[in-house]
């Protein structure tokens, strides 16, 4: 008791403290009877209660270093803080004067460009205008000049037409003059030319000999690099040029020939032909696909004399042909 009683006076106890310790003190001195058996409980009580006030004083003397090494850190953040704002007032100030006399120079500057591009568009215009005043001159007097020349061309084309109507007249004059003379002249010389022409008209129709030939096959046909289709059926062989055993038409005359070949190849088969005059490859005809195809020839030849034409192949290919006459080859002389 008088030790806590030590310790109240050198440390500044909290008052709830003292009054705890006060109450549980009267409270063990009202049973004094009992108090041999309970002297033991008290003396632990009391050292416990001054352990644990103890702690606490130690404890608010650790919360009070905190708090004051958190009062500096804070005055000495607000310090770097009004630092750093005064440091930034400093910079504005700087910058807004750097921009003021920045911008002062630009306009200085812009008023400058401004004032020496007057200048210059003043002297580049006072340059075009007078340019343009000696091209205007120059263009009048161009003007002028073309209007002399177009009256002179006027006074010329007038005069021209002029000489060409008397010219005219003269011509006529003696075209008819020259007409009659002509006439009277030449009219027994035309009868005769015209009597002459109609007699060799005679002759030449009388030596022109008619040359045309048509011919089919009924039959399906296999051909080779050395063999032709045969057209074995003949409708028309005038001047028998074509020869139905071997498929070759030889001209019988010089001339111009219009010839024709219609053939059909077999179902599912490539078709591939050619016409040959003289045994060389002269047109070709080449179809592929499904079933049937068609493949023709229509040329016209300047033929001489013992010229051959048939219709064969480089490869050897396959012809269809029935009693329908699906396979043809035809020709005539015309000119």
């Amino acid at each position: 008791m008088n030790a806590f009683r030590r310790y109240s006076e050198n440390v500044a106890l909290p008052y709830h403290f003292i009054s705890l310790w006060i109450l549980a003190s009267g409270s063990i001195s009202i049973g004094s009877d009992s108090e041999s058996l309970m002297s033991c409980s008290k003396f632990h009580f009391e050292e416990k209660v001054l352990e644990k006030l103890i702690r606490l004083e130690h404890k608010m003397e650790l919360n009070e270093k905190k708090l004051k090494k958190w009062e500096e850190t804070f005055s000495f953040i607000l310090d770097k803080m009004k630092k750093a704002i005064k440091q930034s007032d400093i910079f504005v100030e700087t910058v807004r004067d750097t921009q003021l006399q920045e911008q002062s120079r630009l306009n200085d500057s812009y008023h400058e460009i401004v004032e020496r591009f007057k200048g210059q568009s003043k002297k580049e215009t006072e340059v075009h205008g007078e340019q343009m005043n000696n091209m205007l001159k120059s263009l009048s007097t161009k003007i002028e000049e073309i209007s002399i020349a177009e009256n002179n061309r006027e006074n010329a084309l007038k005069q021209i037409q002029n000489t060409l109507h008397q010219e005219q007249k003269r011509f006529n004059k003696s075209f008819d003059v020259t007409l009659d003379s002509f006439r009277l002249a030449s009219n027994e010389s035309l009868s005769e030319l015209i009597e002459k022409q109609e007699k060799d008209y005679e002759t030449l129709m009388k030596k022109r000999t008619t040359v045309a030939f048509s011919a089919y096959t009924t039959n399906s046909q296999s051909i080779t690099s050395n063999t032709n289709i045969k057209f074995e059926k003949i409708w028309t062989n005038i001047g028998n040029g074509y020869d139905p055993t071997t498929g070759i038409f030889t001209a019988p005359l010089q001339g111009v020939y219009h010839i024709t070949a219609v053939v059909m190849s077999s179902n599912g088969n490539t078709l591939y032909l050619h016409l040959k005059h003289n045994n060389e490859y002269i047109a070709g005809s080449f179809l592929n696909g499904d079933g049937h195809k068609t493949g023709t020839f229509d040329v016209v030849l300047n033929l001489q004399k013992g010229d051959t034409i048939s219709v064969g192949s480089k490869r050897s290919t396959s012809v269809f042909s029935d009693s329908n006459k699906y396979t043809t080859f035809s020709g005539h002389l015309f000119a």
